[in-house]
């Protein structure tokens, strides 16, 4: 895993370094323009060196301002043609940022004021803009020349396009680096370079497009400066092997879990198939789909693996449900049983009756939902070693939540965390960016792969399934939620390849589970 930090953690550790190590800002500083300096030398490497580049930096008053004017610095010794503008109030700039201004001087760069921002706007001459106007710290929308100078940046590149290179120091102005939010108007960056570690503004939506392609360099700032106290946040995006055990080569099919799929219903048969599949696909030793009569001769041709129970509407479900609990190693509740009907029955017969872990999805969060009975019930069932997983997706969410979704998208990180707690379980938020949230975790997983593709039915059932095979690995349900995000995202990377974002299907998504796993 690695570390998504806030901009109070940032500052933090920041001053630690400085503070506690001994490593002088001035050297934080420097190492960071220099890294700035390196990725603009390596984007004109890529195009007619030979040529001298003209590059306009923009910078604050801040230290954020520091690093553009040190690179101003750099970058005129290496020969490009360098024009400095500040923007701010020049009796707020930080003592570092002062004492670069004057280190830029002495060198013969003599900064512009802001407004030349604006008077510069016929001259778009420029092969590269820097943005280093503010740092992580924004809280409120931009206004003034800040304002005028985001926007200028982006007139500048619309017009002129890939001809140009717009690159942020630490993340694009405009951006909160705690939510990722667009406050006001921001930097629409082609390259954003960061240190040490990923700010959540840049794994975020909509804070990931504007961030562009994310470069994170090394400048000092490392996890010993976290002091016993490391970052909340932390996402993965590296190998899927790398994530998850080893799986034993002597297994055998029980060894490898007996997932109980109580899905479907006599209107709906797809939901307990992808479910179903997407576990076996996803390792599961044994599945067995409980399901109503209806489903039967859909489950036995598409899913012959599978070991079926079917229930009629008018029979009562307890009896039958039994055997199938008892067979059984872990659950997945709720894909496509209805909130009417069976629906609530085949929950109460789980949540009082089931005694290993269990992931509820779809309907069965939409029922807890509207049963306070089901919703005591289920904020009881994590005891004696089960582990509960809820999956809902945003809607699903925010009635869990008992919130609007508008709200709940504003806290993405917070409700998750709280509705856990409430919950006494795992709870894995589904949406453009999915949270995993845990009442026994001080982290947060914020889950980087996937696409838009994967916003097509069915999609949240293949994870259900994901979930419930992955259950049998010994993870916890932190981890086990944060590993399933991560492969359904994957196999849905690895199927938009095959057949593009538009044509994605969740079967594809199944599908594509073979290759991402092994």
């Amino acid at each position: 895993m690695k570390y998504a930090v806030s901009a109070n953690e940032m500052k933090i550790y920041d001053r630690n370094t400085s503070e506690h190590f001994g490593v002088s800002s001035e050297v934080l500083m420097e190492r960071a323009a220099l890294f700035v300096c390196d990725r603009i030398d390596l984007w004109r490497s890529k195009r007619n060196p030979g040529r001298r580049y003209r590059v306009l930096i923009l910078a604050g008053t801040g230290n954020n301002g520091g690093d553009g004017i040190c690179a101003a610095r750099i970058l005129k010794q290496r020969g490009y043609e360098v024009t400095l503008c500040t923007a701010g109030d020049p009796t707020k700039y930080t003592d570092l940022c002062l004492k670069q201004l004057k280190i830029a001087e002495n060198y013969g760069i003599t900064p512009k004021p802001a407004g030349s921002f604006f008077s510069l706007a016929a001259d778009r001459d420029y092969d590269v803009y820097v943005d280093a106007l503010l740092g992580v710290g924004l809280s409120r929308p931009l206004s003034g020349d800040y304002l005028k100078a985001a926007a200028y940046i982006n007139e500048c590149k619309n017009k002129m396009g890939s001809d140009v290179r717009v690159i942020s120091v630490d993340i694009p102005t405009g951006l909160s680096s705690d939510t990722g939010q667009v406050l006001g108007e921001a930097v629409l960056a082609d390259e954003t370079v960061t240190f040490n570690f990923k700010k959540i503004g840049h794994i975020l939506y909509p804070g990931c497009e504007y961030s562009g392609e994310v470069t994170v360099c090394d400048v000092g700032i490392t996890e010993e400066s976290f002091l016993q106290k490391p970052p909340a946040a932390v996402y993965y995006d590296g190998e899927v092997k790398d994530l998850l055990p080893v799986r034993k080569r002597d297994a055998n099919k029980g060894t490898n879990g007996k997932v109980l799929v109580v899905a479907g219903s006599k209107d709906i048969s797809g939901a307990c198939i992808l479910s179903a599949s997407a576990a076996l696909k996803a390792g599961a030793g044994m599945v067995r789909v409980f399901t109503a009569i209806e489903n039967a001769e859909a489950v036995r041709a598409l899913l012959p693996e599978a070991i079926l129970d079917v229930y009629e509407d008018y029979e009562p479900v307890r009896d039958k449900l039994k055997k199938a609990m008892e067979w059984s190693t872990q659950a997945v509740v709720g894909p496509g049983i209805g909130c009417e009907g069976k629906g609530a029955e085949l929950m109460y017969v789980m949540l009082s009756d089931y005694d290993k872990s269990m992931i509820l999805d779809a309907d069965a969060l939409n029922l807890i939902a509207g049963d306070e009975k089901l919703y005591r019930l289920t904020s009881n069932y994590a005891t004696n070693g089960k582990k509960l997983i809820l999956t809902p997706h945003m809607g699903e969410f925010a009635r869990l939540y008992k919130a609007g979704v508008k709200a709940c998208k504003e806290h993405l990180l917070e409700y998750p965390v709280e509705l856990s707690k409430k919950m006494h379980a795992t709870i894995l938020c589904k949406d453009a960016r999915s949270i995993v949230a845990d009442s026994n975790e001080k982290k947060i997983y914020i889950n980087v792969s996937g696409n838009d593709g994967m916003a097509t039915a069915g999609s949240g059932d293949v994870l259900s399934g994901i979930v419930g095979a992955f259950l049998s690995m010994g993870m916890g349900g932190f981890d086990t939620a944060a590993a399933a995000a991560y492969v359904h995202g994957r196999a849905g990377d690895a199927a938009a390849a095959k057949f593009g974002r538009y044509s994605l299907v969740a079967t594809d998504i199944v599908a594509a589970l073979s290759e991402v796993l092994d």
